[in-house]
């Protein structure tokens, strides 16, 4: 028999840090078109699978002095390599007890013309459309339905293992395991670090983006500027900036949440990272195992992770 037990012990012994399976009811308030159930109707459980994102990757963007670290051992091999690898073999366990399972990769959703939910509908036999391909699910609040952690201030996943320094990937199944308690209490210490030290000043200290899941958890997090997150993301204002760049970053981040500096109306997310990928060098320099964005920004989890550390709020707590 299959049991959530046997799972979590199977997973973490190929080389998982974190295993948590979410009740499918949870998403029952969610749209359809970010509903698991779209994508396997007779779902019963999603289940979260983490690894950790070893301190000694990030400590080098910390410092300023060696960046290769995290894109590939941070990330780029745990998308394209690690994670895949488990996640096949745990669809394979599943399988071997009778039960399907969809594994829900990093690099989903590149179908049609790039964008999430994109191409033409399906047809149910009523002749009603559904939602359109391909399904994506917000896997942060994904991974507090499977009672990993809870979201932080700074939009991150915290977990009490590793705070914000895991990468997640999941599997939708109809096996009937038992499923795992959220977390009721939050991991963040409100230090507001994260809001402190964004370079691109992208999450407020005024305004919250919480959310309200009926009868399963209340998620409190600061608002994000996407356009001002995206210039940090995207490499706008790190050491890898060429100074004219610098002075189109700092318009935008100085300005407000709809004009820049100089009076004129704020770049969308699209027109920001276009302009950045075609005159910041680190973004064409991408090959298949390594991702430029991953290098250069970081502060809400480097600084995050630091305060968690110090206020003793993590069971993996190293130094």
């Amino acid at each position: 028999m299959l049991t959530s037990k046997l799972l979590k012990e199977t997973l973490k012994e190929w080389g998982a840090d974190l295993v948590g399976v979410g009740a499918i009811e949870r998403w029952d308030t969610s749209p359809e078109e970010n509903n698991p159930r779209a994508v396997m109707p007779d779902a019963k459980n999603v289940i979260c699978i983490g690894f950790r994102v070893h301190r000694g990757s990030l400590r080098g963007m910390d410092e300023g002095t060696y960046f290769s670290s995290y894109t590939l051992t941070g990330f780029a091999d745990l998308n394209s390599v690690i994670a895949p690898l488990i996640q096949r073999r745990a669809a394979s366990l599943i399988e071997d007890y009778g039960y399907e399972a969809v594994t829900i990769m990093y690099h989903a959703n590149r179908f049609g013309d790039g964008k999430y939910n994109s191409g033409r509908p399906a047809l149910r036999e009523d002749g009603s459309e559904k939602p359109r391909p391909d399904i994506v699910f917000d896997y942060r609040i994904a991974a507090v339905l499977c009672g990993l952690g809870q979201i932080g201030h700074n939009r991150l996943l915290l977990t009490p293992e590793f705070g914000p320094a895991q990468r997640i990937y999941f599997l939708v199944t109809n096996a009937p395991i038992e499923a795992d308690e959220v977390h009721d209490k939050s991991i963040c210490c409100s230090c507001m670090q994260c809001v402190r030290q964004c370079p691109a000043k992208a999450l407020s200290r005024e305004k919250y983006d919480d959310l309200q899941i009926k009868d399963v958890t209340n998620i409190h997090r600061s608002a994000l500027d996407v356009e001002k997150c995206a210039i940090a993301h995207w490499g706008g204002c790190s050491q890898f900036t060429p100074d004219d760049i610098l002075d189109y970053a700092k318009n935008i981040i100085d300005g407000t949440d709809t004009h820049t500096v100089d009076g004129n109306p704020k770049p969308s997310y699209a027109e920001i990272t276009k302009y950045l990928e075609e005159k910041v060098t680190y973004t064409k320099c991408a090959h298949p195992f390594t991702y430029g964005p991953a290098v250069v920004c970081g502060k809400c989890v480097r600084t995050c992770l630091a305060s968690l550390d110090r206020t003793g709020r993590l069971r993996k707590k190293v130094g």
